[in-house]
């Protein structure tokens, strides 16, 4: 499979669209969920920054390639890992589980402050971004944390980040995107292990189009009568 700024346009375009039908549903037929309906326009505003990381690369265009990988890798390695609690914490229904959720928020922004914010505060040549085999690889050899944590433990505590939340949520999108978004997960280290992030975030905003279908066949809320 190749990759592409092309790609990158496509999907984060195509997203843009689909983000706004999902927020006009959302807004239609239930305002809690408008919280999930911007998880399109998210995926939209990464795949564009990784389409500029493209073109800096392409350029040579150094202070381009850095401003958007960190663009990039915000929301790769500290948006989402952190986004399914608090989203899962306003969408809940259940008072005794919704605790859970705002613990967890809290314990996930360690994602901003251990492993995005070195890449903002510490040296350029510490972030290193190039394209291998066709995609993006965006490697960190010296980051503080890999000191401390294998990086398969960091993909395992990543993808426990994002699924734990959505299976003790209220299950509203049944299991069916958690198991897709762990086979991408799977699917991305096994074929793709030197572009990891790139390539499962790709992977990831493709699968954020299942939204629409789910907004469609969601139900409208039925006004309670007074």
């Amino acid at each position: 499979m190749c990759f592409s700024p092309e790609a990158s346009f496509a999907v984060g375009t195509a997203l843009v669209p689909a983000g706004g039908y999902c927020l006009y549903a959302a807004w239609v037929k239930d305002p809690r969920l408008l919280p999930v309906a911007l998880i399109p326009w998210a995926f939209a505003a990464q795949q564009l920054a990784e389409g500029f990381v493209w073109l800096g690369l392409r350029a040579g265009d150094a202070p381009q390639t850095r401003t958007a990988a960190l663009v990039f890798l915000f929301f790769a390695t500290a948006f989402w890992p952190w986004w399914f609690s608090p989203l899962n914490a306003l969408i809940e229904f259940r008072p005794r589980r919704r605790p859970v959720f705002i613990v967890l928020t809290l314990l996930t922004t360690v994602w901003f402050w251990a492993l995005y914010y070195p890449f903002v505060a510490g040296p350029e040549p510490s972030l290193l971004v190039e394209v291998v085999h066709h995609s993006i690889q965006y490697s960190y050899p010296d980051h503080p944390v890999l000191r401390f944590v294998s990086p398969t433990a960091l993909r395992v505590s990543y993808l426990l980040s994002v699924a734990v939340p959505m299976m003790l949520g209220p299950n509203l999108f049944g299991r069916a995107p958690v198991l897709m978004l762990l086979g991408s997960a799977v699917a991305a280290a096994a074929l793709f292990g030197y572009a990891f992030i790139s390539v499962w975030c790709f992977f990831a905003a493709v699968l954020a189009g299942y939204l629409c279908v789910w907004f469609r066949h969601y139900p409208a809320r039925v006004p309670v009568q007074t």
